[in-house]
């Protein structure tokens, strides 16, 4: 009995030996589930704090969203998109120096992560750090290459540093992988503009607007790279077309460029009427008079010229156009007095162009006097020693002369 009694003690104990690593192991297991049962609760819990602070800040109301990311933050302070969303906040407070540390902080939570590094390269632009912010960008684009917001930023970086034909090699390189982004082409359409090819311009922005054909700015673009390029005929349909939006009536920038495609096409009437509607309005300036006054003198209305550059002269008498268009005017009627009177004064007015010189020595070399005239285009070269004109006009009248 004894000894059945010691054998079951000893099974007994054999089993529990045995299963003690089981047990421990499973409660190793319950204890890692529970862990990660409480990690997805405080994730779920931060994410769902994270969107409602985005619902709060993108109605504006700062404080609020301020509050939510906090709370998230108390949850979970390794949730790397509520950093992100924090600095966020604190750029649009001004507070550049807490927004850069907070970026950083995501960054460290999640180095490859392409929104924290867009709004560092923000933060950078903003502090006109443009190196570092070419650096954020570039990143931000590299861990999220299907993003043409980062591509654009890159390349409006690029533009900054006075690399625009890198940036216009970037975006050809990427054309055709973003090959149904009219952002993209509008982007490449302005940066060929800024390279003064308004041709190539305008064909980007065709392109751009028939990827987006409700898109009117991109039609606006389209038809300023068309006046731009000499090709007014489209571009007046445009800008006829764009006018007759209520919002955009009183366009000044689209009327100016209305009359130049006028006058790009040699409809000269339409011009002068529309650059005199906008002079006569509260949106018009000085400039609008200037080309009137250059219009009605190439039309030899002589007297709407004078007219224009006497308005030029009182709206801004610190302007050397209304003096230099008056004496083209008084020179043409045969006053050689008010001629040299007014050039004199556009001289005085633009004291680094050689023009006003040029038409005075022409306007004596007229009159035959020619000692004169050679000393009105040595005063000229004075300015601009290399001016081919001026040279050539003191070299004929000192041959002349002698």
């Amino acid at each position: 009995m004894k000894r059945t009694v010691k054998l079951s003690q000893a099974i007994t104990l054999t089993a529990a030996a045995l299963l003690a690593p089981l047990l421990l192991g499973c409660q190793d297991t319950l204890v890692e589930e529970k862990a990660d049962a409480k990690n997805r609760w405080l994730e779920l819990r931060s994410s769902m704090m994270l969107d409602m602070a985005k619902q709060q800040f993108n109605t504006g109301d700062l404080k609020q969203a301020e509050k939510s990311v906090k709370d998230g933050l108390s949850i979970d302070p390794r949730h790397a998109g509520l950093h992100v969303l924090a600095g966020r906040v604190s750029m649009e407070q001004g507070r550049l120096e807490r927004a850069y540390h907070l970026f950083n902080a995501a960054l460290e939570l999640q180095p490859k992560y392409a929104e924290a590094c867009y709004y560092q390269g923000l933060v950078m632009q903003r502090w006109q750090r443009h190196d570092g912010a070419l650096e954020f960008y570039e990143k931000a684009y590299e861990f999220e290459a299907d993003n043409a917001s980062y591509l654009l930023a890159v390349t409006e970086t690029l533009v900054e540093l006075d690399r625009v034909d890198d940036a216009v090699a970037l975006l050809e390189d990427k054309r055709q992988y973003f090959d149904q982004n009219a952002g993209v082409r509008a982007a490449i359409g302005h940066l060929y503009f800024m390279k003064h090819q308004p041709a190539v311009a305008a064909d980007y922005f065709h392109q751009a607007s028939l990827l987006e054909p409700d898109n009117t700015k991109l039609q606006e673009h389209f038809a300023f790279a068309l006046v731009a390029s000499g090709q007014g005929e489209q571009a007046i349909k445009i800008f006829t077309q764009v006018l007759k939006d209520p919002d955009n009536k009183n366009r000044s920038d689209i009327k100016r460029s209305l009359a130049s495609a006028y006058l790009n096409t040699g409809q000269t009437k339409e011009a002068h009427a529309v650059l005199l509607e906008l002079a006569r309005s509260s949106k018009g300036d000085v400039s609008d008079w200037i080309k009137l006054g250059e219009l009605a003198y190439q039309q030899d209305e002589l007297g709407s010229a004078l007219q224009a550059a006497s308005k030029v002269i009182n709206l801004s008498p610190k302007r050397h156009e209304g003096y230099l268009l008056a004496g083209m005017v008084w020179q043409r009627r045969g006053n050689l007095n008010n001629a040299l009177d007014m050039f004199d004064r556009a001289a005085s007015a633009a004291p680094a162009s050689t023009e006003p010189l040029i038409l005075r020595g022409l306007s004596l070399q007229k009159a035959g006097r020619f000692a004169a005239a050679a000393q009105a285009y040595q005063q000229a070269l004075k300015r601009q020693p290399d001016d081919p004109r001026a040279g050539k006009l003191l070299a004929a009248v000192t041959q002349h002369d002698g």
